[in-house]
């Protein structure tokens, strides 16, 4: 079970059963049905252009990752059987690669040789 934030279930609604731990999303009985709510979700968010379910996941793992999340974490979220499966989607999270290097912080050096 993945527990959701509020800002998710602003956008598809909150559980209505006893148990909202055990509660699904939604039913998916044909790949319709999820185009269906993805294009629902989309329209909500004001995003304008087409996405596909495949653009959706991808855009989720790498939100996840470039927030900070491990690779782990988005592995499991994704419901992807391994590590390697996920590893794919680090190609477009330079920004962590940056981050990384930003948070060494300055030094306070001067470059010129010492004249003694």
């Amino acid at each position: 079970v993945t527990p959701l934030n509020d800002e998710l279930l602003k956008l598809i609604g909150t559980p209505k059963g006893d148990d909202p731990a055990k509660e699904k999303i939604f039913i998916l009985p044909h790949k319709g049905t999820a185009r269906k709510h993805l294009a629902r979700w989309v329209k909500l968010t004001g995003i304008t252009k087409h996405i596909t379910w495949h653009c959706a996941r991808h855009s989720f793992a790498v939100n996840l990752l470039n927030a900070g999340a491990n690779i782990k974490t988005v592995s499991a979220l994704l419901g992807h059987a391994s590590i390697k499966m996920t590893e794919k989607y680090l190609h477009v999270v330079d920004a962590l690669k940056q981050k990384a290097i930003n948070s060494l912080g300055k030094t306070n050096f001067d470059t010129k040789d010492d004249e003694d």
